[in-house]
């Protein structure tokens, strides 16, 4: 029988436009990260994450731009999962804004010897953007 271990939010904005962080072009920036308590997980430990943020960019970008979603597990090493959201110049106007979110999951995840599952959400723009929220990140863990 499958057994909810944890469930957590990491939540910056609830809402669009109620934060005004800058996210440097080519600048890979953590948004969110959050621990999920794994003690007595059985076999088949998984994780389903979601995650979502919303950027506007001050001015038209000089070019097609790209921004990335990425969650890893532990350290920077462990990728779980990449998103990729592509920005046409002639779909931008000044103050455009973009939503995007990720759905993942991370399965056969091995103890941990702490008992914790540490996920961080990194975003990443080839152009200049403002993160104006919406902007969060949920976890639940489960296992057999």
């Amino acid at each position: 029988m499958t057994r909810l271990l944890d469930a957590r939010t990491s939540q910056n904005a609830s809402y669009g436009n109620t934060i005004s962080i800058p996210s440097p072009a080519n600048t890979a920036v953590a948004i969110a990260e959050l621990g999920l308590e794994v003690t007595g997980a059985g076999e088949n430990m998984r994780v389903q994450l979601t995650g979502i943020a919303e950027l506007a960019f001050p001015t038209t970008p000089p070019f097609d731009s790209v921004i990335s979603f990425s969650i890893v597990r532990g350290d920077v090493d462990s990728l779980v999962a990449y998103a990729l959201y592509s920005v046409s110049v002639s779909e931008v106007n000044p103050n455009a804004v973009q939503v995007v979110t990720i759905n993942a999951s991370d399965y056969n995840i091995p103890l941990p010897p702490s008992n914790e599952l540490v996920y961080t959400l990194y975003i990443f723009c080839t152009a200049d953007a403002t993160r104006i929220g919406m902007e969060s990140f949920n976890a639940v863990a489960y296992s057999d």
